[in-house]
């Protein structure tokens, strides 16, 4: 991650000393060295690279944090045998884990609490409820993310707006993979909101792969079927960059509202030149703050569990940007 929020860097640490109590140790003696174990669904992605970036930056201030990364390369398999690995080993007084899916590590972090392991979740939620933002596994120290759920209902925020004046308002969902889980939840999510309105029509569902080259052939071919598509709505901001670029080869440039997830440095770019509409805001660098401190807190003495903490909480911008308010808001990563 190359860019910081320092209003969020300053207020995550302000509510995690009050979700769990002051900074010095309930016991009063800390842990002289404390190993925490970094579990991310991949290494080379933005988003958990500004994850690990965020959980550098606790370290850097706490000289006896020492971190060990394990990649698990989006394979939730991996995922789940380096958690056993680590448990084995018992190296850890803490893990901080990026799950690929939540629902297969259950077993296995409740056998790390049971075993006095401090647990801390981003992004997607540790238990069998992918839904579910709030903590589901007894012992868990805290889940810091937004939830999948409420990003589609966030997403759907957009898609109204883009559509209040549209009748009937013809709209792309451009999901990186439709069946994940996450995306299933997602969609739930989005359709919870803009069902109600009756001048939205979902015409296409199309997979846009989390990347701009795959959306963007997934774009044209629907703007090939459906000229009059009003909205394109998408779960990753680096997919409207590749339905814009569809857009214009279309000559649909500026017919098209976009609607992406995340906020990205790219995004902001996009929002300002007017090629794209809104986004959802994502906050990984402060999440992973927040989850760590929390943890180091935990290794120290300090017994609060089931910690939930919202990090949209500290954008400067709320939840969505638009050009109205992205002038304001400092990007955690990169598309």
């Amino acid at each position: 991650m190359r860019r910081t929020l320092a209003i969020a860097a300053v207020v995550a640490a302000t509510v995690v000393a009050a979700v769990s109590g002051s900074v010095s140790p309930a016991q009063g003696k800390q842990q002289k060295t404390i190993n925490i174990a970094v579990f991310l669904a991949s290494s080379a992605n933005t988003y958990w690279e500004a994850e690990l970036q965020g959980a550098k930056a606790v370290a850097d201030k706490n000289p006896g944090v020492k971190l060990t990364v394990f990649d698990a390369k989006f394979t939730t398999n991996t995922q789940v045998g380096q958690l056993r690995d680590a448990l084995v080993s018992n190296k850890y007084q803490a893990w901080f884990i990026g799950p690929n899916d939540g629902g297969p590590l259950t077993p296995t972090i409740k056998q790390a609490i049971a075993k006095g392991v401090k647990v801390g979740c981003t992004l997607v939620p540790c238990g069998p409820d992918i839904r579910q933002v709030h903590v589901q596994i007894p012992g868990q120290v805290i889940f810091s993310g937004l939830g999948f759920y409420p990003n589609g209902q966030l997403l759907g925020r957009g898609v109204v707006q883009a559509c209040k004046n549209l009748n009937p308002c013809k709209v792309l969902w451009l999901p990186g993979l439709p069946t994940l889980p996450l995306e299933v939840a997602r969609q739930a999510g989005l359709y919870s909101i803009i069902k109600p309105h009756k001048n939205i029509q979902v015409v296409s569902t199309a997979a846009g792969g989390y990347l701009a080259a795959p959306a963007l052939t997934a774009t044209s071919n629907v703007l090939r079927a459906h000229p009059d598509l009003n909205v394109v709505v998408s779960s990753g901001d680096q997919m409207i960059a590749g339905a814009y670029k569809a857009e214009k080869l279309a000559g649909k440039a500026g017919k098209v509202a976009n609607v992406g997830n995340g906020c990205t440095i790219e995004a902001k770019q996009l929002i300002l030149a007017g090629q794209e509409m809104a986004c959802s805001v994502y906050l990984p660098q402060t999440e992973a703050r927040i989850a760590v401190q929390a943890l180091v807190d935990a290794v120290n003495g300090k017994k609060k569990t089931g910690i939930y903490v919202n990090p949209n909480k500290f954008s400067p911008i709320g939840s969505l940007g638009t050009k109205a308010n992205i002038g304001k808001f400092t990007p955690q990563f990169h598309s």
